[in-house]
């Protein structure tokens, strides 16, 4: 069975310049654009970052017309503190096939600015701690989002090993990944974070813990910016989670789930 990539933006995002007809060009028969809704951004000096949603309704017209290709509706809501109703607000007036839930910054500073480290506080892990009960925050306030993406954002680029992580915030994770499966959310591999920034003992971790606490829903996303990095390991993810026992994957559509075994899987690029 055919696959889609799960998490991947074009220009319509604040730090894409990708072209939609770039991804046409793969003659994919689905694709989704999950483009960046982040509110009050520090990266982009403070200022709220929409998607054009209304332009991405339109592409899909042409999608069909001239490529033969179903276009879903996607975004990537980024939650920080105080900002759920707004975030509620922007995204009613659109039926989305899927959405993820993300933490990027806390209204101060992105998690992934490492001059955050030496010029706005004393250690890295003010900043992480602040990162884990954020994501406790985001899961709590919405249960009705169907993937949990990149839960390893803000330990990317910081002086923190895998192994630390695990030590220091693994019981605090632990109840992320509880809340997320008593909701239904589903857990990510973001082979950004995997291949680009060397994240995979943390999710050869999270993986097994996330099956043992009765979770079932997994998704693969690359998290690509660029045409390039579409897919990007996706068959590497895919006998990750083989070697831990995990037989299927989901796709969404119309926010409903569905299963796809990962023996049969197949990839398009």
């Amino acid at each position: 069975m055919l696959f889609y990539d799960q998490h991947c933006h074009t220009q319509l995002s604040f730090d894409s310049e990708a072209s939609p007809w770039d991804y046409a060009a793969l003659n994919l028969s689905v694709l989704t654009f999950t483009e960046h809704l982040d509110l009050d951004n520090p990266v982009t000096g403070g200022q709220d970052d929409i998607p054009n949603f209304n332009q991405t309704i339109t592409w899909q017209e042409t999608f069909v017309k001239d490529y033969n290709s179903r276009l879903l509706l996607g975004v990537e809501m980024g939650y920080a503190p105080g900002q759920a109703d707004r975030l509620r607000e922007v995204m009613a007036p659109y039926d989305f096939d899927l959405k993820l839930l993300s933490c990027h910054h806390n209204l101060r500073y992105d998690y992934m600015d490492t001059a955050a480290d030496s010029n706005q506080l004393d250690e890295p892990t003010v900043m992480m701690d602040q990162y884990v009960a954020q994501l406790l925050e985001a899961v709590e306030a919405f249960p009705d989002v169907q993937i949990l993406a990149h839960f390893d954002y803000g330990f990317r680029v910081h002086a923190l090993s895998d192994e630390d992580v695990i030590e220091r915030y693994g019981q605090q994770l632990t109840e992320v990944f509880k809340r997320c499966i008593a909701n239904e959310i589903a857990f990510e591999l973001n082979s950004k974070s995997i291949i680009n920034y060397g994240k995979l003992n943390l999710y050869r971790w999270a993986i097994p813990l996330y099956k043992s606490l009765g979770g079932h829903l997994f998704t693969l996303g690359s998290d690509a910016h660029k045409v390039e990095d579409y897919q990007m390991a996706f068959a590497q993810m895919k006998d990750l989670l083989l070697e831990f026992g995990i037989e299927e994957v989901v796709l969404y559509e119309a926010q409903q789930a569905h299963k796809v075994a990962l023996k049969e899987l197949q990839f398009e690029s």
